[in-house]
């Protein structure tokens, strides 16, 4: 900050606001950032090096399919640029226990993260998805049920976690 200090007159920027703000997620996970200065330009990095104007433009949220240090900076012509945000996010593959049908019903075991909302879709053309049911997993492995499987020749289903 002493040069920041040494810039008199010249404003600087907030640091841009990442959403969520880091942590654990199944599969995949959303992050936005936000910035007051709706002037201002996000640029960011995946691997937690320092942003520059030479990185990644920000358009809208980022999503994640491995796990990343995502750090973002606010950038205007004019203004000091922001001090960098960062966070980590760990993204682990579904795991999927077990699968079997039972009194008709499809059951899958499904280990998530704790406190996490989990949605069971399903699909009969991989295209239209129905939401069969939505979890908040209690520990790390629960059931997912479909009480319809049976209804349909073909059957095929996603988890998404909300």
């Amino acid at each position: 900050t002493d040069w920041i200090n040494s810039l008199p007159g010249i404003p600087a920027l907030a640091p841009p606001t990442l959403t969520p703000n880091g942590g654990s997620f199944v599969a995949s996970v959303k992050v936005s950032a936000q910035q007051p200065d709706t002037n201002a330009f996000v640029y960011y990095t995946l691997d937690g090096s320092q942003p520059t104007t030479n990185s990644l433009l920000y358009n809208g949220p980022i999503t994640l399919l491995d796990s990343a240090t995502v750090s973002a900076s606010a950038f205007r012509t004019d203004y000091v640029n922001s001090v960098t945000t960062s966070a980590y996010f760990m993204v682990r593959p579904l795991h999927f226990t077990s699968q079997s049908f039972t009194n008709h019903l499809f059951q899958l075991g499904f280990a998530g993260v704790a406190g996490s909302n989990y949605v069971l879709q399903a699909s009969t053309n991989f295209a239209d998805w129905t939401s069969i049911s939505t979890n908040t997993a209690v520990s790390n492995l629960f059931e997912l049920v479909d009480p319809e499987a049976t209804n349909f020749p073909y059957r095929f289903y996603r988890v998404m976690q909300q």
